[in-house]
């Protein structure tokens, strides 16, 4: 019968080491961390263009490195859980010199060493253990599409900084120009006033429209560095700024209709990351609730000992193998506080998702109204302020020609100030479009750029910010 017994732990034993481990995905290769810090990327492209922002990796990128080592931490945790349910194995070891009492058998012996071998395998539970693992597998899977969509939203924050930068040479370029003009009304001014022909007070005044331009220009400049350097540091490589940019074509947007409210946000509730990790982490606390109300019931697990001393005794057995149940009577209230615990970490999830829901709601018709507001009126103003432009500068130009004025006034300023209107429109809708991408977890190349993924530069390339 002892036999039988001990084959039977055994047996009971090495199936449960056979048990394989859940299966998990495999992860990215982590960022290289030296000395405490991130190791920079490979530096950005002195000329960078829209396609190689969409595709550059973001691995190293701050606000990716921590959602994944939120979901590495994530990860751990669950291991640990699963590994209550694991066998455990300890090694023991002992050397006690001993006095023998006057009852003793072996008076003489006084080396009383010891070495033992235990193996220990939970066996049944009801469901206590399950649930466990349930929940941790619930928040790591929470914890890996936050880390998705954390990549996704910073990849739109790197396209709005993007778009920043095309921006603000745009608008260099456009107070650069009107400067020139202002400078050459100011120099003529002052070459009349030689001549008598002009006063000092319309001196005073070209050169206040003069200097507050100055003004407005160093500040564009400035600010043509600062959204480089914005960018870099999104890029999570500050290494280098890029000196160019390339201007996306992406006037195939407007050609483009915006969907249905209702439709977006049927398509939002099914598809959006963050939606989807609350879900999870609902799930997570459903099943801690679960673990928490089976904290008291009944638990077996097996156990085998093998053991060698140096002093033999009547309890000193060189084998055991047995099956024990433990029943928890009372834990001082541990379990109702689990219970509560749990129930409050439901309720957060809960209201979150109920949050998130009701803000997926609100956003899919601002999205849809704003897609409709840019294509229509912004377009038509756009246009508009083109058609004024092109049509000031051919009027400038005729004059120009016929000796009727001495240069072409505003005119290229307009045509300037008519391209930053139009990059304006055109960035603000793409945006849209990329945080619509988003909200239904769609790739940005598809959204933006078509099947095919490729845009040509629309104005060519940004002049140098050094």
């Amino acid at each position: 019968m002892p036999g039988r017994f001990g084959g039977f732990a055994v047996g009971m034993l090495l199936v449960a080491v056979a048990m394989p481990a859940s299966a998990g995905g495999t992860l990215p290769p982590p960022p290289v961390i030296e000395q405490g810090r991130l190791a920079g990327a490979e530096p950005l492209p002195d000329s960078l263009s829209f396609e190689q922002l969409l595709s550059l990796p973001l691995d190293a990128q701050y606000g990716v490195v921590a959602a994944r080592s939120r979901y590495e931490r994530r990860l751990a945790e669950e291991q640990l859980t699963r590994s209550a349910s694991r066998p455990q194995a300890t090694l023991e070891g002992r050397l006690r010199y001993v006095e023998p009492g006057a009852l003793a058998t072996e008076n003489d012996q006084h080396d009383d060493h010891r070495a033992g071998l235990s193996l220990r395998q939970e066996l049944f539970d009801f469901g206590r253990q399950g649930d466990r693992e349930a929940a941790a597998a619930a928040r790591a899977d929470s914890a890996r599409l936050v880390l998705l969509d954390e990549a996704k939203r910073q990849r739109l924050a790197l396209m709005q900084a993007y778009f920043d930068v095309l921006l603000a040479d745009q608008r260099y370029q456009m107070l650069n120009e009107r400067m020139a003009i202002l400078f050459i009304r100011y120099d003529r001014a002052r070459d009349r006033r030689e001549l008598g022909q002009t006063s000092e007070y319309d001196i005073a005044l070209f050169e206040r429209d003069y200097q507050e331009v100055m003004l407005e220009r160093a500040r564009a400049d400035a600010e043509r560095r600062l959204t480089r350097r914005r960018l870099a540091e999104i890029a999570g490589r500050p290494e280098t700024l890029p000196r160019s940019l390339e201007a996306p074509d992406l006037q195939a947007l407007f050609e483009r209709e915006a969907p249905a409210v209702d439709e977006l946000t049927e398509t939002a509730l099914s598809e959006d990351l963050t939606l989807t990790a609350l879900r999870r982490q609902r799930d997570g606390s459903e099943s801690a609730l679960a673990a928490a109300r089976g904290a008291n019931l009944p638990s077996i697990h097996g156990e085998i000992n093998a053991d060698h001393y140096t002093r033999e005794g009547a309890t000193r057995d060189p084998f055991r193998a047995g099956l024990y149940l433990e029943f928890p009577l009372f834990r001082g209230g541990a379990r109702n506080a689990e219970i509560a615990a749990a129930q409050a970490e439901r309720m957060a999830a809960v209201a979150e998702l109920a949050e998130r829901e009701a803000m997926i709601r609100r956003y899919a018709t601002e999205l849809v109204e704003m897609i409709r507001l840019h294509r229509s009126t912004g377009r038509q103003r756009v246009a508009a302020l083109e058609n004024y432009a092109e049509l000031n500068f051919m009027r400038k130009q005729t004059l120009y020609q016929m000796e009727k004025a001495a240069d072409l006034g505003d005119a290229m300023v307009e045509m300037s100030v008519a391209r930053l209107e139009r990059m304006r429109t055109t960035y603000a809708l793409a945006m849209r479009w990329a945080e619509l991408a988003l909200l239904t977890n769609q790739p940005l190349e598809r959204v933006l750029l078509g099947a095919t993924g490729k845009s040509a530069g629309a104005s060519g390339a940004t002049e140098d910010a050094s």
